[in-house]
């Protein structure tokens, strides 16, 4: 019956009108006429309409604009409470029922006023209104002549409606629809109360996301206007203080090891193959692997390879004990699935000519960039952490060496009390831990080391939800550095800062951008919201394709940054919540470790 109506309304409306039409006191028609009433609730004018309809024992169809039903509830109730029939016509004034969101915003909207959902809909916009095009009632009724039931469709929005539908119950029949509503859902609900306060409260709305928007985008910039110009400072100042001698001290490199067999033997082989001219020892910390980790490095027959089996103690007791085997005071320190190229050693280590310097980061850069999530990760690490580091290099506050690829002096590790356990981010808890101590740390980006990502979301997650949680550990348990003098306080007031900056604030305001463009789009009616969207994309877009160049990576991976920064980012701000959340409470987070596949380690073979 619904579909009925609504298949003749369209026909109807769409019928020339008659030429000459007779007077309205002269009119007849002796089908059943229904009567719609398009874009209320309308606060002055539908109340008056519903006491005519009462008056008259007429029971209507109003189809509704959810923007008005969120204004005023009280009469979607009491149109319901009438007895009369409701249908949806989108969610705003200009809005088109067709839209699946427009439509899913108006009954969550109807959903909210009167916990009910229809399953009527109204009729496309390009047909013209009886009291908008026809204001004369013999040429409404001359229209719909000739067939056994028609429908008057009419704008609750004034005066027009009311005296058309007085004149019309005069002279013909009007049937009553039949009931459209059904119960709404507990999702619809909620949804239609957070569309509906976020409407009714829109100024305060606009202006905290305006606020977190502006915060973010201040801190967008500046982070640009840094890698734009301290990244490259650094690269300068770096060419300038070129030193052409090299350093070749013996080293002992360090590998802590829990199940990775899939990879153990790739990275054991790599670091054999170094063109380190001095001696090289390789100490591999079996951590009780279960899959037989240790007898694979043993059975390579490689010699300077020494393999130490020890029960679980985790990866900072792995490496503690590596530390302690090693014979060499520069000690290289590197996780199990790292592939190192030939010269990575002999790069690592020339930052250490520098006898004020205690620690190096590599750059580490992802082995398995293959697929949209390889591919984002890649993007990540080169536009992100790598970036980050030549930033605080140039400041001379790097707050983390990466556990794939690093080299300290045996003596600031002594200095510190080696690899400490109080957090679950060991590298960085051990970077700052170092600078505190009175020691630099450098970045040299020539030393190239592979690591595996995560293949999956969920191991993706896991992975970043312990490192976020780590290194909001590391910050509150060094924020004392805040407060001191020499490189403990650059440390204090740069490095932290930065992390506080960069990696917690801009993470958790940066998805409220999208936020603002859904609100604008389809509540507020701000369209440009979506220009300011797309200038902070081209923006990080932009300062990624510059940190690829500055990485000496090709810009092809580039076109998936737009499409990461819509679904990846909002799974990073998921993490930075968690982590936050679980770091306020208190709670203890086991170690929690990745699920290797060994695709890195073949793709580099």
């Amino acid at each position: 019956m619904l579909f009925g109506v609504l298949s003749f309304h369209a026909h109807a409306t769409a019928l020339p009108e008659p030429v000459d039409p007779p007077p309205a006191t002269h009119v007849a028609f002796s089908g059943v006429l229904t009567l719609a009433y398009h874009g209320g609730p309308n606060p002055k004018w539908t109340p008056r309409l519903l006491e005519l309809l009462k008056q008259r024992d007429v029971k209507a169809t109003f189809f509704l604009v959810g923007t008005n039903v969120t204004r005023h509830p009280e009469l979607v109730r009491r149109i319901l409470a009438d007895g009369h029939a409701v249908g949806i016509d989108g969610f705003r004034q200009e809005g088109d029922w067709r839209d699946p969101l427009d439509l899913a915003y108006a009954q969550a909207a109807l959903a909210e006023a009167a916990g009910v959902r229809t399953r009527l809909v109204g009729a496309p916009k390009e047909i013209d209104s009886g009291d908008r095009r026809l204001q004369d009632l013999g040429a409404i009724v001359g229209g719909i002549r000739g067939h056994e039931a028609g429908m008057v469709r009419l704008h609750d929005d004034g005066s027009i409606a009311i005296d058309i539908t007085r004149e019309l119950l005069d002279v013909v029949a009007v049937g009553a629809p039949q009931p459209a509503t059904l119960p709404a859902d507990a999702p619809q609900r909620i949804t239609g109360a957070v569309t509906a306060w976020s409407q009714r409260n829109g100024d305060l709305v606009l202006v905290v996301l305006g606020t977190a928007i502006g915060i973010a985008a201040l801190l967008g910039l500046l982070r640009t206007l840094m890698q734009l110009g301290l990244a490259h400072t650094d690269r300068r100042l770096r060419r300038e203080a070129a030193d052409e001698t090299t350093i070749t001290p013996a080293v002992s490199v360090i590998v802590p090891a829990f199940n990775e067999a899939v990879n153990i033997v790739a990275t054991v082989r790599s670091i054999a193959a170094n063109e380190h001219l001095a001696d090289v020892e390789v100490v591999v910390v079996d951590d009780g692997s279960t899959d037989g980790t240790a007898d694979l490095v043993e059975q390579l027959g490689l010699p300077g390879v020494h393999v130490v089996r020890q029960a679980n103690r985790g990866k900072p007791g792995a490496l503690n004990a590596g530390i302690e085997r090693a014979r060499h005071d520069v000690l290289v320190l590197l996780d199990g699935d790292t592939i190192f190229e030939p010269d990575t050693i002999a790069q690592l280590v020339q930052p250490l000519k520098d006898p004020g310097v205690g620690a190096v980061s590599g750059n580490a850069k992802v082995g398995n960039r293959q697929g949209l999530l390889g591919r984002w990760q890649h993007l990540e690490y080169c536009a992100g952490s790598n970036l980050d580091r030549q930033i605080l290099h140039a400041l001379r506050c790097i707050p983390t060496v990466p556990g794939a690829v690093g080299a300290f002096r045996r003596e600031a590790l002594r200095d510190v009390g080696g690899v400490s356990s109080d957090t679950l981010a060991e590298d960085t808890d051990l970077t700052i831990s170092v600078t505190r101590a009175g020691w630099r740390v450098a970045y040299q980006p020539s030393a190239r080391a592979w690591t595996e990502a995560p293949v999956t979301v969920r191991g993706l997650y896991r992975q970043r939800y312990r490192w976020s949680y780590g290194t909001f550990q590391a910050m509150w348990k060094h924020r004392g550095a805040l407060l001191e003098r020499g490189q403990a306080g650059r440390m204090g007031r740069f490095g932290l800062i930065y992390l506080l900056a960069f990696h917690l604030l801009l993470p958790l305001l940066a998805p409220v951008m999208d936020l603002y463009v859904v609100y604008g789009a389809f509540v507020a009616d701000a369209p440009a919201a979506v220009i300011v969207w797309a200038v902070f994309l081209l923006l990080q877009t932009a300062s990624a394709g510059y940190a690829l160049r500055l990485d000496g990576e090709p810009l092809r991976p580039l076109w998936a940054y737009p499409l990461q920064q819509v679904v990846y980012r909002q799974l990073m701000y998921l993490v930075v919540i968690q982590s936050l959340v679980t770091a306020l409470h208190g709670t203890q987070l086991r170690w929690q470790s990745v699920q290797r596949t060994g695709i890195s380690a073949k793709l580099l073979a």
